[in-house]
């Protein structure tokens, strides 16, 4: 019986991991220990060798990484994060999204420009 190889992370997600990764300043076997992966594994998904890991790992990596905003990584995996999945369980948000979706980029992106902003407010430090 033939061996199935893992179907790699999508291309996107390993392109912004690795851009991450060299701009983070920290060694792939330090961003490992930071996000609890072993280096082999952090390897092996950089070079296209294993599937997205769990949303879990991959909000390890975010953090370990200190990719921010927050939920890009699951963006390019094609999933959720939790807020995301948060934010569209409320029906008001729902329809914030749908009223978005004819938006032209330039518009969109003044709406998150705005948003952003608002956002700013309630972080803490």
């Amino acid at each position: 019986m033939p061996i199935q190889e893992p179907t790699p992370a999508p291309d996107r997600f390993v392109r912004r991991l690795r851009k991450a990764l060299g701009g983070s300043g920290v060694s792939l076997r330090e961003a490992a220990r930071k996000a609890d992966v072993s280096p082999a594994y952090l390897s092996r998904l950089l070079n296209g060798e294993r599937g997205a890991p769990a949303n879990e790992t991959i909000a390890r990596l975010e953090e370990a990484l200190d990719i921010r905003p927050r939920g890009q990584l699951f963006d390019a995996a094609g999933r959720q994060d939790h807020l995301a999945d948060k934010v569209l369980k409320r029906d008001p948000d729902r329809v914030l999204m749908r009223s978005l979706a004819p938006l032209s980029p330039e518009d969109f992106a003044k709406v998150v420009q705005v948003a952003e902003r608002l956002a700013r407010k309630y972080q803490t430090p």
